[in-house]
């Protein structure tokens, strides 16, 4: 079998993902500059290349010193909301060119190609992730947070083209997963952020009214459903071909920020803070998934209740610290 390829494989989604596919037995190569993870902790096993996602000579390297590749999984991007504002030209720039270069690494290779895109690329709108839903972007002059968003929405734009021509290629929305290896403080991960007040000793903050709500998914869910979309061949429904479908990995149930911290208070003994100010400009007031695609043709389920996830992220987090 070909190794498989993960970008942003020192991150948090991607380090999850490189221990899952390590541990059933495959050869398993990461592409990351260390911007957003700690290199020094991809496992031993997989062969790491360090090296910018939007180089040409990085996948240059990546052939190089390991040959063809049979599966990408391609995570690599700018992330946290509180970079989205501050930091658009570069969060354009890695998710379109990173993901040309994937694409074309992919079509080089005849290899299988999942591109991580996100909820965000459906802009701000009450509707989002509902079936049908549309696209909707504001004014840029009004804030720049949705460079992210419109910059996932591109990217998919540039797989669906891909797959037109003959790639097979493999769209996943990961929806606010959280858990062990989660980062705060810039990237602002609310979970993350949350924890990391509490472990310190400080109040939770909440920002705004609280109603904000999210579907938060728990790490292990989001990567079982990634997985499945790197290694299932036909849907499991006898619907045929994978090739070309979009996925939305997440929870079919909101939960408001407010809630979110009180469960996490409870937890850790924290207190909440109320800060009255709206928090990250542009910060939409619902993200509810349709997974129907991703149950049905994947077999996928986010099983693990949000309980059961925030007990098992503060242990590690406990034991870590």
């Amino acid at each position: 079998m070909l190794p498989a390829l993960v970008t942003g494989g020192a991150g948090f989604l991607g380090s999850h993902l490189v221990d899952r596919l390590l541990a059933r037995g495959l050869h398993v190569v990461v592409l990351d500059d260390g911007s957003r993870g700690a290199l020094a902790s991809v496992p031993e096993a997989a062969h790491l290349v360090v090296g910018d996602v939007r180089d040409p000579a990085a996948w240059a390297r990546v052939e190089a010193e390991v040959g063809r590749i049979g599966l990408v999984h391609h995570l690599g991007a700018i992330n946290g909301t509180a970079r989205f504002d501050k930091e658009a030209t570069a969060i354009v720039d890695v998710a379109v060119n990173g993901a040309v270069q994937a694409i074309g690494a992919a079509q080089r290779w005849g290899a299988r190609l999942v591109l991580c895109s996100s909820p965000e690329a459906f802009g701000d709108n009450d509707r989002a992730m509902q079936p049908g839903a549309l696209h909707c972007f504001p004014d840029v002059r009004t804030h720049l947070r949705h460079a992210y968003g419109a910059s996932k929405y591109l990217v998919e734009v540039l797989g669906h083209d891909a797959y037109r021509t003959g790639l097979d290629v493999r769209v996943a929305r990961p929806c606010n997963a959280y858990g062990p290896r989660a980062r705060a403080g810039r990237d602002g991960q609310v979970v993350a952020m949350m924890f990391e007040r509490a472990l310190e000793g400080r109040p939770i903050e909440v920002h705004g009214s609280g109603q904000q709500a999210r579907a938060f998914t728990w790490v292990g869910d989001v990567v079982l459903g990634l997985d499945l979309l790197g290694s299932l061949d036909e849907a499991v429904d006898g619907s045929g071909s994978l090739s070309g479908i979009v996925a939305n990995l997440g929870v079919e149930l909101e939960t408001s920020v407010m809630d979110l911290a009180q469960r996490i208070a409870a937890l850790t003994g924290a207190a909440i803070e109320l800060r009255p100010d709206r928090g990250q400009p542009g910060d939409a007031l619902h993200r509810l998934p349709d997974a129907s695609e991703a149950r049905i043709r994947l077999g996928w389920d986010a099983a693990t209740s949000l309980d059961e996830g925030l007990a098992m992220t503060w242990r590690c987090l406990q034991d870590d610290s």
